[in-house]
C-alpha cells in the first residue's frame, strides 16, 4: 500500500478525533505531546508516540501506527518530533478555507495596513457567534478565553500582521476534518460579524467580478493582441501622471469605460486584492501580466509580482530550516558580506547572487518575484533586513521576556554588555538537537555557536541588540513557544 498517498486518510481521522473533543485550536494537542514527552526533549519515542495517539483519542490500527510513525521519523533515530508533526497537519488548509481567511483579513483590515491591533480584535470579536456557542457546546467566556489566549500568541507589540492571522487559522483548520469546510466558513463568518457588514464582498462574490472585468477585457483583444497589452492600454489612458500606476478614482473610472456596472463597495474589493502593496495604487502592469497569462491560458488566478510570494518564501523557509538553528543567521552573513557600501540593501543581481550564494536553487522566475514584492518602494533594491524579517517572522512577547532573562542572567554588572567568553562558559550544549540525536558532537556545536557572535561590531562583547538578534534568526526555527521556552531553559539554565 502506498502509506504516502494514504497519510491525508490518517490525518483527517486525527482531525475528526479533535474536532469530536472540541479542540479548537492546536495548542491542547500540543500539552498533550509534552505530558507524552518524558525527557523533554521535544519529540518522541515509538512507545511515547503510541500513547499520545491514544490520549488523543487516535485509535488506528497497529500496521497504520507503524507506518505513521516511521513516516514522521525523518532521520531514523527512532524519534517525532513535534515541530514537524504538528505542522504537518497545519500545512494542507485547503484553497475554500485558505481563500476565506484572507478575504476575513481584508474585511478587518479596513485601512490597508496589513497589520490589525490586538484591541480592534478584541471589539469586533462576537464570541456569541461562535459555532459551539450557538450549539451550547461552549460558554461565551471559555471561548472568549481561548481567544484571548491566541491574541497573546499571535501579535507582537499590540499588532497581528496578516501571516500570523493565517497562522491562527491554520492552527483552527488543523483540528477540523476537510469535509467540514462549512463549519470553519461559519466559524469565521460569524465571530467577524462578516455577513451583516454592508462593506463586505464574499470571495465568491469577488470571483465573479474578476471575471466579468476579464471577459469584459476579452472582448476588446484583437486577435494580434493579447490582454495584457489591451489593460496597459486601457490604464495608461487614465494615468495621468505617467506612474505606471493608478489610484482607486483612476481605476474607478476604467472600469466605467468598459462598461464594468459595479457597486462601490465591490470595486474597491477588486481594487484591493490587485493593489497588494497596499499603498493606495495599482501597478498595472502586473495586472497585464496575469490577464496575458490568463488568455493564454496558462492560469486562473491572479498572480502578480508585488502579491505575496509565499510559495517562494516557503522554499527559502525549507532550506534554511534543513541547515538547522543557525540557518537565517547564515544567509544574513552572506547579504553583509555582498553589501559592500553597507547599504544595507542589495540591488537584483546581488540579492540573487546572495541567495545562490547560500545555496538556494530557484527558478530565474522565482527569484524575480522575490525581489519585485521586496523592493517596495520601487527603487531597484531590497533591505535584507526586512526581507530577513519577512522570512523569520516577528518575535512575540513571550519569546522576547526569555531572551532577556537570559541575557539578564549573563550581564552580571548590569552595565547592558556581556564579553564572549562568558557567553562560552555558561552555554549548555547538552539539550542541542543536534547533539541528542548525534548529528554533531559537543566541539562541533560549541564552534558553530560562538561563530554566530560577534556581529554588528567586532570587539568582543555581545549586547542586547546582538543576543536578541541571534535568538530572532533560532526563533524562525521553532514553531511552539514551548519549544522554544524549553530551550531557553535548558540552553542558559533559567529557572
Amino acid at each position: 500500500m502506498d502509506w504516502k498517498n494514504k497519510l491525508p486518510v490518517i490525518q483527517n481521522k486525527l482531525r475528526f478525533q479533535l474536532y469530536s473533543r472540541k479542540y479548537d485550536g492546536m495548542e491542547r494537542v500540543f500539552e498533550i505531546f509534552n505530558e507524552c514527552d518524558k525527557d523533554n526533549s521535544g519529540s518522541l519515542n515509538r512507545y511515547e508516540f503510541e500513547n499520545f495517539l491514544s490520549k488523543i483519542g487516535m485509535f488506528i490500527t497497529t500496521q497504520e501506527q507503524s507506518e505513521l510513525f516511521r513516516y514522521y521519523d525523518k532521520n531514523q533515530d527512532g524519534q517525532v518530533s513535534v515541530v514537524e508533526f504538528l505542522q504537518s497537519l497545519q500545512d494542507s488548509m485547503s484553497d475554500r478555507r485558505l481563500s476565506a481567511v484572507k478575504a476575513a483579513f481584508q474585511f478587518l483590515d479596513e485601512s490597508g495596513t496589513g497589520f490589525l491591533s490586538v484591541d480592534e480584535l478584541r471589539q469586533k470579536f462576537v464570541a456569541s457567534r461562535h459555532p459551539r456557542v450557538v450549539t451550547r457546546e461552549k460558554t461565551i467566556n471559555l471561548v472568549q478565553e481561548e481567544f484571548e489566549r491566541a491574541l497573546n500568541k499571535y501579535s507582537s507589540n499590540g499588532r497581528v500582521s496578516e501571516e500570523n492571522f493565517l497562522a491562527y487559522y491554520a492552527s483552527l483548520s488543523a483540528t477540523i476534518p476537510t469535509e467540514n469546510d462549512e463549519y470553519f466558513v461559519n466559524l469565521l463568518s460569524g465571530c467577524w460579524a462578516i455577513n451583516s457588514s454592508a462593506n463586505y464582498v464574499s470571495a465568491e462574490r469577488l470571483n465573479q467580478i474578476e471575471d466579468v472585468f476579464y471577459e469584459k477585457i476579452r472582448q476588446k483583444t484583437r486577435a494580434t493582441e493579447d490582454e495584457g497589452k489591451v489593460i496597459i492600454k486601457l490604464f495608461r489612458f487614465f494615468d495621468a501622471d505617467n506612474s505606471g500606476s493608478v489610484s482607486l478614482n483612476e481605476f474607478t473610472s476604467a472600469l466605467e469605460r468598459l462598461g464594468c456596472i459595479f457597486s462601490p463597495v465591490e470595486i474597491r474589493a477588486l481594487f484591493n486584492k490587485y493593489n497588494v502593496s497596499k499603498n493606495g495604487r495599482m501597478i498595472y502592469e502586473e495586472l497585464s501580466k496575469s490577464f496575458a497569462s490568463k488568455g493564454a491560458g496558462e492560469t486562473n488566478q491572479f498572480s502578480s509580482g508585488r502579491e505575496v510570494p509565499f510559495a517562494v518564501m516557503d522554499k527559502v523557509k525549507k532550506e534554511l530550516l534543513r541547515r538547522g538553528l543557525h540557518g537565517i543567521r547564515g544567509l544574513g552573513m552572506v547579504f553583509r558580506r555582498i553589501d559592500n557600501n553597507q547599504s544595507r540593501s542589495l540591488d537584483r543581481n546581488e540579492f540573487e547572487w546572495g541567495l545562490r550564494e547560500n545555496g538556494h536553487q530557484l527558478s530565474p522566475l522565482d527569484y524575480d518575484r522575490l525581489f519585485k514584492y521586496f523592493d517596495k518602494n520601487l527603487d531597484g533594491s531590497v533591505s535584507y533586513d526586512e526581507f530577513l524579517r519577512a522570512i523569520r517572522g516577528d518575535l512575540n512577547d513571550n519569546r522576547k521576556r526569555f531572551i532577556a532573562l537570559a541575557y539578564q542572567k549573563l550581564d552580571k554588572t548590569g552595565d547592558g554588555v556581556v564579553n564572549i567568553d562568558d557567553i562560552k562558559a555558561l552555554y549548555d550544549v547538552s539539550f542541542h538537537p543536534d547533539f541528542r540525536s548525534g548529528k554533531k558532537t559537543r566541539d562541533q556545536i560549541l564552534v558553530d555557536f560562538m561563530s554566530q557572535w560577534d556581529t554588528i561590531k567586532k570587539d568582543g562583547t555581545v549586547t542586547l541588540e546582538e543576543f536578541e538578534e541571534y535568538y530572532k534568526d533560532v526563533s524562525a526555527s521553532i514553531d511552539r513557544d514551548d519549544v522554544f521556552e524549553l530551550m531557553m531553559r535548558n540552553a542558559w539554565h533559567l529557572s
